[in-house]
């Protein structure tokens, strides 16, 4: 069926298919930005998710939403496989990695999937703007207040930017200060999580907060007996 189907293609279409191929190696694909890829992933959809399959990826394709991303295959192993022979099982290798995101980066990924679940309830418009200042008051309630409210804004500028690198922000043109939220951060975070999370993140911040503040005091307690020793 595949091959029948591969052969029906035309040249124009196989090189189409290919460019596609490659694009969703690289990230993404959103239909407002790639039309007329996303007219060929529409179009040979069937041979896209067979061509992938066989590297151990699959399509991930929300219509509704207008984006398409590959997610690497979990493959479970086998009941009643001993621990000898689990490790005798090939690994398929992973060709997306697994990224680790710091407590900045979650909090603000899940402070923009919340702004976007308002936005949703609240707006018939599909597209989701939000300003630098926006995310920084934001981010604020989550950090402790510091005398140097330059750097912090420095800092929170750095996360901005790490998650625009990360596909979930981009930047308006001509706009530099202003930010369209990326629709595919819905696959990341679920609205049902959104709570739950910024709890956790919450108490995190909080507990952060405390030890750096304790052990601040203890230096403080400790650094005239140094001295005074140093004497």
């Amino acid at each position: 069926m595949q091959k029948e189907l591969f052969n029906s293609l035309s040249q124009q279409q196989l090189t189409e298919k290919s460019t596609l191929q490659v694009r969703l190696l690289k990230g993404p694909l959103y239909r407002a930005k790639q039309r007329d890829l996303w007219q060929c992933l529409e179009r040979d959809q069937y041979l896209i998710r067979e061509y992938f399959q066989q590297i151990g990826l699959s399509l991930v394709l929300d219509n509704a939403e207008g984006y398409a991303y590959l997610k690497q295959m979990d493959f479970e192993t086998p009941d009643g496989v001993t621990e000898p022979e689990k490790e005798e099982i090939l690994e398929i290798p992973r060709l997306i990695s697994r990224r680790a995101m710091s407590f900045g980066h979650t909090l603000l990924i899940v402070l923009l999937r919340k702004r976007l679940a308002e936005h949703d309830s609240e707006d018939s418009s599909p597209r989701l703007i939000v300003s630098r200042t926006e995310i920084h008051q934001w981010l604020q309630p989550y950090y402790p207040t510091v005398s140097n409210e330059i750097k912090q804004r420095r800092d929170f500028d750095g996360l901005i930017k790490k998650v625009i690198e990360m596909g979930f922000l981009s930047t308006l043109i001509n706009h530099q200060d202003d930010f369209e939220v990326q629709r595919i951060i819905k696959a990341l975070v679920n609205a049902e999580e959104i709570v739950a999370i910024l709890e956790k993140l919450k108490d995190s911040a909080v507990n952060k907060s405390v030890t750096q503040s304790v052990t601040h005091s203890s230096k403080k307690e400790t650094l005239p007996t140094e001295n005074k020793n140093n004497g």
